[in-house]
């Protein structure tokens, strides 16, 4: 494959990031974004604090039909996933023949790419970042990133992106099995609801045993439901999905380590959707999956539904993070 060329579609926080990372080491990258942050990147350049340092001036447009687009070109998706199918609707010509990888959470994004006949790629991201401004990104903590064929496989793009990402400093790897990543990953993600709702930075999530043993629970109706649906979810780290679930509920308060100051601590995506008040979130493509299957296969996934219902609503009424509680989760679910 000749030397690859890259438009970010969704340059939010994780898009930002990548984009940064692949620039610096001297690909052309592009950016797809929107309103201030659009204005701020053309103006001003981007700007990429913390775990990533440097500011770039990259094209940026609020479409790619007004950016330069080649056959050696390749679109990584990092917009929300409900933005996903308006944006590839309006995209459909100039993105049909190029290889789209999904840099979102969830699998939604790759089944609907695949059905309409994209080129379709996934990629599990381990990346925290958010924009603090119009213009200017937080890379907060994480650079694993694995990518692959949807639903599995291997192949140059994959190989060539990889090594890009390799060369700029992350830490990406080839996954043949990209679909089970996905699924860890969504599991993973079922937390961000009860995070939000409960107003819990990631580092503090696991600290109280009230909300290891939440967390454990909304895990444990995943698990049962999978293993119904016949389902691999491939967890990052050396436990399996029930290894996880008896390690939550294991007694005693955790410390975070390292010390979570104002610096070090961050916030899941859907936590940021409540407090920047942005009236939707993507928990319907998390803890919706898991309900639905539930749904399909007859098993109860009463506290994924409360955290899906809950969120989707303070989302709609601007509620801020910190409107419940583990007790008033659980009361709801009964």
């Amino acid at each position: 494959m000749k030397t690859p060329n890259y438009i970010v579609h969704g340059a939010g926080g994780i898009g930002c990031v990548i984009a940064s990372r692949l620039a610096s080491m001297g690909r052309k990258v592009q950016l797809v974004a929107r309103g201030p942050h659009l204005q701020a990147l053309q103006t001003q350049g981007l700007t990429v604090t913390q775990n990533t340092e440097g500011t770039w001036k990259l094209p940026a447009e609020a479409s790619a039909h007004e950016l330069d687009v080649d056959n050696q070109t390749i679109v990584l998706l990092a917009m929300k996933t409900d933005d996903t199918f308006g944006a590839i609707e309006q995209h459909s010509s100039l993105y049909r023949d190029l290889p789209l990888i999904s840099f979102q959470n969830g699998v939604t994004n790759e089944e609907w790419l695949s059905q309409k006949g994209f080129t379709t790629y996934g990629c599990t991201v381990m990346v925290g970042a958010e924009i603090t401004e119009p213009g200017s990104v937080r890379h907060s903590g994480g650079k694993l990133l694995e990518v692959g064929k949807w639903p599995s496989g291997n192949d140059l793009t994959s190989d060539a992106l990889v090594a890009d990402l390799n060369e700029s400093g992350m830490d990406a790897s080839v996954d043949e099995r990209v679909i089970d990543g996905k699924w860890g990953k969504l599991v993973r993600n079922l937390a961000n609801a009860y995070l939000a709702l409960t107003d819990l930075s990631v580092q503090e999530a696991s600290c109280d045993p009230l909300d290891r043993q939440f967390i454990a629970d909304v895990n444990e109706e995943a698990a049962d439901v999978l293993e119904l649906a016949e389902i691999s979810a491939r967890m990052i780290g050396k436990r399996d999905l029930r290894e996880q679930i008896a390690r939550l509920r294991e007694p005693g308060f955790w410390p975070a380590r390292p010390a979570v100051t104002a610096t070090t601590r961050s916030y899941p995506s859907t936590w940021q959707d409540l407090a920047l008040r942005r009236e939707r979130v993507e928990v319907d493509h998390f803890n919706g999956a898991i309900v639905r299957l539930g749904e399909k296969f007859h098993s109860p996934t009463p506290l994924n539904r409360v955290l899906r219902d809950r969120c989707v609503l303070a989302a709609r009424n601007l509620t801020l993070p910190g409107s419940e509680t583990s007790d008033s989760l659980r009361s709801a679910a009964l």
